[in-house]
């Protein structure tokens, strides 16, 4: 009879780990928009096709707008954290452009991509406003830009050819190389993807390592106490499958501090994951903007954050449920099929820790 129950709880736990595989799968093939860093010359030297659509307060626009001048035209979305960084940064790149007489184009790729926060991103760029033109995207600018996804900017000279289109966030530095050479002012830029994650500045160790030891004011934090779950959760996890092997009594206490460790240094880790998300989106609280802009996409797959978040909040959920069933199921823990689920369980968390790892990677963090 044990031996029967012992079976259907195996099968049981089988049948998870394929839901579980079936959700990561599908959930990964969703996030084909966000783009990682890199420099393409593909289009360099073609000339711009023309094109019609319409600025976000309904005015017309075409491509006859950009004639005779160099242009810089960014694609971005309103929900996304890193096309805000983007827009930061040209921003504050505006008066040095305008100088040198370089245009800057937004499009909101919203109405293709999302088209249901196209009345959120309206509201949200009424209450803040960019110094560039708003063009909304319409399905005939895939084919004049070769549009891949978001965040993209692409430099057209000012005689209407395309020169080096930058995907993903680039730092700071590397858009105003481009746009000198779209100004006449520079030359052209090599065609190797570039390291995402700057602002155009050294790092303050650089040449001096003991300052590494001393926390900077300026730093976000999730990057670094985001390896201290990730490393207790992976040793509890060879913790655990040694109890598979073998059990021992010393080896589960042991396990099970790690967890409790892993738990409580989840906890600031997600709170700083929070603030960073919020820390470019606006004068407010950045922990409050970051909460309000995760809960407010939490689905949008589209978006590498929201991919991250997802699969952070499953890691987080799991571990604080194998605590709570440590603490309750005490030393049965290490018998029968209770051993076993509980195993798969833990494996399973692994397994969204690599993936929330691996998304979390092609994130840039300033």
């Amino acid at each position: 009879m044990r031996g029967r129950k012992t079976d259907t709880c195996r099968r049981r736990w089988r049948a998870l780990l394929v839901v579980g595989t079936l959700a990561i799968g599908l959930t990964v093939d969703g996030a084909d928009a966000a783009l990682i860093p890199s420099v393409s010359e593909e289009l360099r030297g073609r000339p711009l096709p023309s094109f019609e659509s319409q600025t976000l307060d309904g005015q017309p626009f075409s491509s006859r707008d950009l004639v005779g001048k160099p242009v810089i035209v960014n694609f971005f979305a309103s929900w996304c954290p890193v096309c805000s960084m983007e827009l930061k940064d040209l921003q504050s790149l505006q008066p040095d452009l305008r100088q040198r007489g370089v245009s800057v184009i937004e499009v909101l790729v919203d109405p293709v991509e999302t088209p249901d926060t196209v009345d959120a991103a309206r509201q949200q760029l009424a209450r803040n406003p960019l110094p560039f033109p708003v063009v909304m995207m319409v399905p005939a600018l895939r084919d004049v830009f070769g549009y891949e996804g978001f965040p993209a900017t692409y430099f057209v000279k000012a005689d209407g050819t395309f020169s080096t289109t930058l995907f993903g966030y680039q730092a700071i530095d590397q858009v105003r190389q481009v746009a000198l050479e779209i100004a006449g002012e520079g030359a052209a830029t090599p065609s190797s993807p570039v390291p995402s994650g700057g602002v155009g500045r050294h790092p303050p160790w650089e040449k001096r390592p003991l300052l590494a030891l001393v926390p900077a004011p300026w730093a976000q934090w999730h990057p670094l106490l985001v390896h201290f779950p990730i490393a207790l959760l992976v040793l509890e996890a060879v913790f655990v499958c040694a109890l598979l092997v073998r059990p021992n009594e010393r080896v589960a206490q042991l396990s099970a501090w790690l967890l409790g460790a892993a738990v409580a240094s989840l906890v600031p880790t997600v709170l700083t994951g929070i603030r960073d998300a919020g820390a470019d989106l606006g004068p407010d609280s950045p922990f409050w903007n970051g909460l309000h802009d995760r809960l407010t996409h939490l689905f949008r797959l589209e978006s590498s954050v929201s991919l991250h978040v997802l699969f952070g909040l499953a890691v987080t959920l799991i571990a604080f449920g194998r605590l709570a069933w440590r603490l309750r199921a005490g030393d049965r823990i290490l018998r029968g099929g209770q051993r076993m689920a509980f195993t798969l369980v833990t494996l399973l968390g692994l397994w969204l820790l690599f993936g929330g790892g691996q998304v979390g990677g092609g994130i840039s963090h300033r």
